[in-house]
């Protein structure tokens, strides 16, 4: 046409190989016998500076791998003419799980390429061996006790730094460049130094492959965190590194592989260890969260018109691809933080035209997720739905509170001998546990098992006493679904009684195509027969180890309900690898949750608990300690500025201040709460009999908090007002119990010493690991769960327990870092700084092991210090064994087993 300009030919950007090519055209071969991905390294990068020239465009023989001049260059080319080469480079970085379900579905040739033993082998043992499957056992079981990765060897480590520079599929054709690479992380060093110390025969062959690896393998032993792994692969993927990717990632999963077999096998070595190298390997396969807020036309309606649009995970993609059929049940297990709502979000947008029903576990939720979800989710509570078809026609007859033992008591017929208190409480437990339950009556079944007697001994319920007790329960039932209108408030139709009355009715939600359910841990058997009578699809998702609500009814529905699929969520966008690695140990520890790995995001994240500033969430197990906590930062000169999760009212301060007037009737002071009125005649000694027979332990706590502090109450009760502050970002101090602090997050949490108690250390350490803890029976599951809940609500800095480090010792983590001796020497004398040692530090040892400071919640300071080798044998483990030390045991040796090897060993390492 004629006027307009021609548009000129797009020009791509060639880089210059240098002067070892034969004529320097990247569109040629380079005629060298090298791999594929070694020759696309040389040609696109080298040592010096790389040259830049427009040249026409020209077949793109390298696919579009290394990038185009800008975004409308589309690569010539197909993935099918791709060389195998690529092919296996491409396919390294994809988890297993997606090599194995997914891509060995596309083709032949695809099956062919993954199928192959020779292809990442390590990686396909490392999930084999986590899977139990037989001939990876009897891999690992070969390997560990030629190696001498034993128990009962005390040079096991050794051992292991040997058995990796074996490892057969990692390659290097370039040593000498590849330790050029490997001098630059911060501890190739202390690495060198201990080879050079443990095993000369290898530092006597540092041209060699396998010193390298053996490198590699030192800095995982020294590393104090992920930090250190992921310097370890950046220093190997420099433009001048001969180690390609898939290479480095080998070397790794056969060190994650060794260390979780021996771990596994009771080699008492950090689990740190292991941690650091899987976190590593993890995101090093998955796709990074990358979060933007974008306008999305098709999805504006008013307020919702602005989402973050998300770039999903693998794991979350998984989630986003699957087509939810009706009557199908769907399991999301999502750990702290890993994105559930806004992967419901991601999915109910992928599935637009599908009708979303989400069940949130309180209205505040539900209100929040009306924000963010698109227009095709109706976003209620189940009490909500409950309540337009049954609650509603109960008016004026509802209670809004709950049902006490204190109200029970005055509908019941008196009998002699025992506490009307007493008797109340059962009956309150027996209704709560009919309404919690799927159950059309009440039976023996839900009576309880234990209760006080008079002297408030814990006794079993006598089996004639459940069926009075049941026949208690079905009359005070009966009287609440009556609507007439009742003089006595136990008669009253409770939140938890329409929401039964409703269940009963078997309610059909035929408008909704699929129901998601949030917080599905917490989910009492009536809710989830609500849910699963359905005739659509549901979709499950929680934390099983965030059930707090045990004492409400919920009996995790989410690991008993049975289901057609299940999908996990294990990274955290929320804290880094320092948290993350706190939480993932009490899982390990204190659950045994072993199938799936808590991981973190790449952001800093510290618990040493040194240098903490700005405003802290300490979290504590119950209101005395909120209360004690709130007394101690409000005292002094310069008073914190505080806020109670929940508020004022919900703490119950006027609670308190009214309970203290009841031991100064003679003040005649006017007791505000309706339920604590009634005890004014009675005095404080009544109401605290009925708290311990009633087991009303929230009114327990406050009676102790007034028996504490006595004539404090009024003055502590008005300051702890007047420092109080209601929104959270004007305060000092956050200040809560971890169920008011479930579903948020903070920067800065401390960790109260007020949790579930167990002697962790010393003598007990050694027993732990094969049992435990130490009746184990005693502790409810929703005490490990607290903990980890609390732990989880860390961003950035976590202050531990002591309590809680004791956790962390079990695991044979004491936080320390190796240092070279002639540093050490510079800065502090050599003597062990462990309590009650005198013992001196050999002068002659290369490494020394060096406790970080530490300062925990109650201010508890532990300052750096040396370990001698006995305190490092006692402490560490065999990992104290690569300090070098003269006074160290020596190696011990056992006779192989007779059995005969099998082939994969001989894929796996050279020496075989």
């Amino acid at each position: 046409m004629e006027g307009t300009r021609r548009r000129p030919p797009k020009k791509r950007l060639r880089f210059s190989p240098g002067p070892s090519d034969s004529d320097g055209n990247a569109g040629q071969e380079v005629q060298e016998h090298k791999p594929w991905l070694v020759r696309l390294s040389e040609e696109s990068s080298g040592d010096g500076p790389v040259k830049q020239e427009e040249v026409d465009p020209l077949p793109d023989v390298h696919f579009g791998l290394l990038g185009t001049t800008s975004g409308d260059d589309v690569p010539q080319g197909t993935m099918e003419k791709l060389p195998d080469e690529i092919l296996q480079q491409v396919f390294a970085l994809v988890p297993l799980v997606d090599l194995l379900q997914n891509l060995c579905l596309v083709c032949r040739r695809w099956k062919r390429i993954i199928s192959d033993v020779k292809f990442i082998p390590w990686k396909k043992v490392y999930y084999q061996y986590l899977k139990g499957v037989d001939h990876a056992s009897l891999t690992l079981r070969i390997v560990l006790q030629r190696y001498g990765l034993t128990k009962e060897n005390p040079r096991c480590m050794l051992g292991f730094i040997r058995c990796v520079a074996d490892v057969r599929s990692c390659h290097c054709r370039d040593p000498t460049a590849a330790l050029a690479c490997l001098k630059r992380h911060s501890l190739f060093l202390k690495a060198e130094v201990c080879i050079a110390k443990n095993l000369p025969d290898l530092d006597g062959r540092k041209e060699k492959p396998a010193y390298v690896r053996a490198v590699m393998a030192a800095i995982v032993l020294l590393a104090g965190g992920v930090r250190d792994i992921q310097e370890l692969v950046g220093c190997l993927q420099r433009p001048s590194s001969p180690m390609s990717l898939m290479d480095i990632l080998e070397v790794l999963y056969s060190t994650a592989t060794l260390l979780y077999a021996m771990r596994k096998n009771e080699v008492q070595i950090s689990n740190r260890l292991h941690y650091n190298v899987f976190y590593c390997l993890y995101h090093l396969e998955t796709f990074p969260f990358s979060p933007a807020v974008k306008h999305n036309p098709k999805l504006s309606s008013g307020k919702r018109g602005l989402r973050p649009v998300l770039q999903p995970t693998s794991e979350q993609q998984q989630i986003l691809n699957h087509a939810l059929a009706p009557g199908e049940v769907v399991k999301i297990v999502a750990f702290a933080g890993t994105g559930k709502t806004s992967t419901l979000i991601q999915y109910a947008t992928r599935w637009s035209e599908l009708n979303f029903l989400y069940l949130a576990f309180n209205k505040t939720i539900a209100q929040q997720a009306s924000q963010v979800f698109p227009a095709n989710v109706t976003c209620k509570t189940i009490h909500s739905l409950a309540f337009a078809e049954v609650g509603r026609h109960y008016g004026r007859k509802l209670n809004l509170g709950s049902l006490t033992s204190y109200l029970v008591s005055f509908v019941l017929s008196n009998r002699q001998g025992q506490s009307p208190f007493i008797r109340a409480k059962t009956v309150v437990q027996t209704l709560a546990a009919f309404f919690a339950s799927a159950d059309v009556a009440i039976t023996v079944e839900h009576t309880p098992i234990w209760c006080k007697n008079n002297r408030g001994q814990k006794v079993l319920v006598e089996e004639h006493e459940k069926h009075i007790i049941v026949e208690e329960a079905k009359q005070i039932w009966a009287k609440m679904k009556e609507l007439g209108p009742t003089e006595e408030v136990a008669h009253r139709m409770t939140h938890d009684g329409y929401l039964k009355l409703w269940q009963l009715q078997k309610p059909s939600l035929s408008n909704y195509d699929a129901i998601l359910v949030d917080e599905a841990q917490d989910c009492t058997p009536a809710v989830m027969d609500i849910v699963l009578s359905q005739t659509c699809g549901v979709i499950l998702v929680g934390d099983p180890h965030q059930q707090i609500y045990t004492f409400r009814g919920a009996v995790n529905s989410l690991l008993n309900v049975p289901h057609s699929r299940i999908f996990y969520l294990t990274q955290s966008f929320r804290f880094g690898s320092e948290i993350a690695y706190v939480g993932a140990t009490l899982l390990d520890v204190c659950k045994k949750v072993g199938n799936k790995t808590l991981v973190g995001n790449n952001q800093e994240s510290d618990v040493s608990g040194v240098g903490v500033e700005g405003k802290v969430a300490r979290l504590s197990r119950n209101n005395q300690t909120v209360f004690e906590d709130a007394v101690n930062v409000t005292g002094g000169n310069s008073p914190a500025k505080i806020h109670l999760l929940g508020g004022l009212k919900a703490f119950g301060l006027e609670k308190i201040h009214d309970l203290w007037k009841l031991l100064h009737p003679e003040l005649k002071l006017e007791v505000k709460d309706f339920f604590i009125k009634r005890w004014v005649e009675k005095g404080l000694a009544s109401i605290k009999d009925y708290a311990e027979k009633s087991e009303d332990k929230q009114l327990e706590i406050k009676i102790g908090i007034v028996e504490k502090y006595r004539e404090r109450i009024p003055e502590l009760v008005n300051r702890i007002r007047q420092c109080h502050v209601w929104h959270p970002e004007d305060a000092d101090y956050i200040l809560g119990t971890v169920h008011k602090a479930k579903g948020l997050e903070f920067d800065t949490v401390q960790i109260s010493g007020d949790f579930v108690s167990i002697p962790f250390t010393w003598p007990y350490l050694g027993r732990f690991p094969r049992n435990p803890p130490a009746l184990p029976e005693a502790i409810p599951e929703d005490e490990w769960n607290l903990l980890y809940v609390a732990v989880t609500r860390a961003k950035k800095r976590l202050v531990m327990s002591r309590f809680l480090a004791d956790i962390l010792k079990v695991t044979k983590e004491y936080y320390v870092r190796f240092e070279l001796t002639e540093e050490v020497c510079k800065k502090m004398s050599l003597w062990c700084s462990e309590h009650g040692c005198c013992n001196s530090i050999p002068a002659d040892s290369l490494l020394i092991p060096e406790r970080m400071n530490f300062v925990y919640t109650d201010g508890t300071r532990i300052p750096e210090g040396l370990l001698c080798p006995s305190c490092a044998v006692w402490r560490l483990g065999p990992i104290a064994q690569l300090t070098g030390s003269p006074t160290m045991e020596q190696d011990t040796t056992s006779p192989p087993e007779n059995i005969e090897v099998p082939s994969m060993v001989h894929i796996l390492l050279e020496a075989f």
